[in-house]
C-alpha cells in the first residue's frame, strides 16, 4: 500500500464541442461530471449538469456520436459559468484545492469556453476560478504505473473492472468515475496483481515494439527509394567504422524522404549552415535564399545526390580515422 493523501479528492471530466474545423480555437464546454472522495477514495459526492454552448448551440453529428447528448438536453441546460458557479461551490464546500483531469485537453477547452463568452460579452468568471484549479494527472499516473506511454482512461478503467452502470464513455460523470477508479487502483491496491491490468500493459508493449519495427522496416525501404549507384557501392565498403555507416545511410534516408515528398521535383539545394555546422535540404522551388544569407548552398538532383552523400561522409569519417 502506498500513503494516502491528507485532503478531499476531486477527479472530473469535461466534455466539450466537436467536430467543426476549428474545435481547438472555439470549443465549448458541453457538460461537467465531479467525483468527490476523501483521502481513502470513499466517495463523498458526485456532480454532474450538461451545458448550453454561448455561440455555437447546435451540436454536430459527431457531437452527438461521440457523448450522446441530445440537442434537447443542451438546449435545456444553463450556460456554463452558471454550471461552474454551482461547481466552484462544490469544490470549496469540501475544501478541494486540485481538480484531476486526464489529459492535457480540459484546460485548453476551459480556456477556449472563457474566449467563446468574451467574444459574446459574457462573463466567465466561475469558469476561470475553476480552470485554477484543474491539474492533468495523466503523467504521474502512467509513471506510477510503469508505462512506457499514456494509455486511454476507457482501456485503464476496464483494466480495473469499471464500466458505467448507465450510459457509456464519454459522458462526463461516467468518465470522471473511471478516472476516481483507475487512481484509487493505483494509489491503495498492487496493480501488478490485476491480471487484466498486466496483460493490457504487455498488449501495449507488444504493440509499440511492432510499431517500432514497423516504422524501421519503412525507414529501410525509404531509405533505398534509389538503388546504391556504382559510386556509393565502391566507397560503403571502405567505412572503417559501423557509426560512419549510419550516419551515411541516415542523411541518405534524408534525401530520399525528399525525393518522395517532392516526386515532380527536380532540382535540389543542399544547405550547410554553420555555428554550430548543419545542413538542411529544400526542393529548389521553395529554396529561399534570403534565409541562409551566410550558408553554402549546393545544388543537385536526383541523379547527382551520391557526391552530396560521398562528400559528406569524407568530410566526417578523417576526424575518426
Amino acid at each position: 500500500m502506498n500513503e494516502l493523501p491528507v485532503d478531499n479528492l476531486c477527479f472530473a471530466d469535461f466534455e466539450f464541442t466537436c467536430g467543426f474545423y476549428d474545435d481547438k480555437a472555439r470549443s465549448e464546454l458541453l457538460s461537467v461530471g465531479l467525483v468527490i472522495c476523501g483521502s481513502d477514495y470513499t466517495v463523498l459526492d458526485t456532480y454532474y449538469r450538461t451545458v448550453k454552448p454561448c455561440i455555437r448551440r447546435k451540436l454536430t453529428r459527431q457531437c452527438r456520436k461521440l457523448t450522446k447528448l441530445t440537442q434537447e438536453e443542451i438546449d435545456a441546460s444553463a450556460d456554463s459559468n452558471v454550471v461552474m458557479t454551482e461547481v466552484y461551490e462544490l469544490l470549496t464546500r469540501y475544501g478541494i484545492r486540485e481538480v484531476g483531469v486526464w489529459g492535457n485537453f480540459d484546460r485548453p477547452g476551459l480556456l477556449s469556453d472563457i474566449r467563446q463568452h468574451a467574444r459574446a460579452e459574457r462573463s466567465a468568471s466561475s469558469v476561470s476560478k475553476v480552470l485554477r484549479l484543474v491539474r492533468d494527472i495523466q503523467s504521474e499516473t502512467v509513471r506510477k504505473m510503469k508505462l512506457p506511454q499514456a494509455i486511454n482512461i476507457k482501456d485503464l478503467a476496464i483494466a480495473f473492472d469499471y464500466t458505467p452502470e448507465q450510459g457509456t464513455f464519454h459522458n462526463a460523470l461516467n468518465d470522471a468515475m473511471a478516472l476516481y477508479t483507475v487512481s484509487k487502483a493505483v494509489w491503495t491496491t498492487d496493480i501488478y496483481s490485476c491480471e487484466k491490468f498486466l496483460a493490457l500493459k504487455q498488449q501495449r508493449l507488444d504493440k509499440i515494439e511492432a510499431d517500432k519495427q514497423a516504422a524501421e522496416q519503412r525507414r529501410r525501404e525509404l531509405t533505398m527509394l534509389i538503388p546504391l549507384t556504382e559510386k556509393e557501392q565502391k566507397y560503403l565498403p571502405t567505412l572503417r567504422y559501423e557509426s560512419d555507416k549510419n550516419d551515411y545511410m541516415k542523411l541518405r534516408f534524408r534525401l530520399m524522404n525528399m525525393f518522395s515528398r517532392f516526386p515532380e521535383e527536380e532540382r535540389f539545394k543542399f544547405i550547410v549552415l554553420h555555428a554550430p555546422r548543419r545542413t538542411k535540404l529544400a526542393a529548389a522551388s521553395r529554396f529561399d535564399s534570403e534565409k541562409y544569407p551566410a550558408a553554402d548552398v549546393t545544388d543537385f538532383d536526383r541523379n547527382t545526390f551520391d557526391r552530396i552523400l560521398l562528400s559528406e561522409s569524407k568530410r566526417k569519417v578523417p576526424i575518426r580515422n
